[in-house]
C-alpha cells in the first residue's frame, strides 16, 4: 500500500471515530435498525471532494474492511458495545460500505 493510500485509510478510520463519538444511543439503535443511512449524508455534504478524489476514495473503500470500521466504532464508543456486538451492526456497516461504494462509482 502506498503512502498516500495509507494516509487516506487512516484519515477515513479517524473520521469514522470522530463521527461515532458524537452519536447518542438512540441514533445508533435507529441506524442499526436500518432507519438511517450515514453514507447518504456524507455523499451530499462531501460530494464535491468525493468527485475530485474519486479514484483515491474508491481505493480507500477497498482498503478498509467492515470489521475495521466496526473496531473503530467500538473504540470510539465502548459504552455502546452491546449494540456494536449485535449481528445487525456488522450487517449495517457492510450495507453502508456497499452503498457508499456504489454512490462513489456513480459520481
Amino acid at each position: 500500500m502506498g503512502l498516500l493510500q495509507e494516509i487516506a485509510r487512516e484519515a477515513a478510520l479517524r473520521r469514522v471515530t470522530e463521527r461515532v463519538k458524537k452519536l447518542d444511543r438512540a441514533y445508533v439503535t435507529r441506524w442499526i435498525a436500518g432507519d438511517l443511512w450515514i453514507v447518504d449524508t456524507l455523499a451530499r455534504d462531501r460530494g464535491r471532494e468525493i468527485r475530485a478524489w474519486k479514484p483515491i476514495v474508491l481505493e480507500t473503500l477497498d482498503a478498509i474492511t467492515p470489521d475495521e470500521v466496526l473496531t473503530a466504532c467500538r473504540q470510539a464508543r465502548p459504552d455502546l458495545d452491546d449494540l456494536w456486538a449485535t449481528p445487525g451492526a456488522r450487517t449495517k456497516i457492510e450495507a453502508e460500505w456497499r452503498r457508499g461504494r456504489a454512490l462513489v462509482e456513480k459520481m
